[in-house]
């Protein structure tokens, strides 16, 4: 399709450690997926999506939708 995709992970320490959450950015990259960062926050922390970085998504995919123009 040729849709440029990005994804931020936001998820635990405990999910970050598990061996499956590092083949699947591993995955997620072989397919094209743009994959931005995210330090992984304490188990069982309440909240945090108010400093999620949306604008990075849009760093991600920008030069790929420039190249479209």
């Amino acid at each position: 399709m040729d849709i440029p995709v990005a994804v931020l992970p936001f998820l635990n320490s405990a999910q970050a450690a598990h061996p499956a959450y590092r083949q699947s950015l591993a995955r997620l990259r072989e397919m094209g997926i743009l994959i931005g960062s995210y330090e992984p926050h304490r188990p069982k922390a309440v909240g945090g999506a108010d400093r999620y970085p949306w604008e990075e998504v849009l760093e991600l995919v920008a030069p790929a939708l420039s190249a479209r123009a």
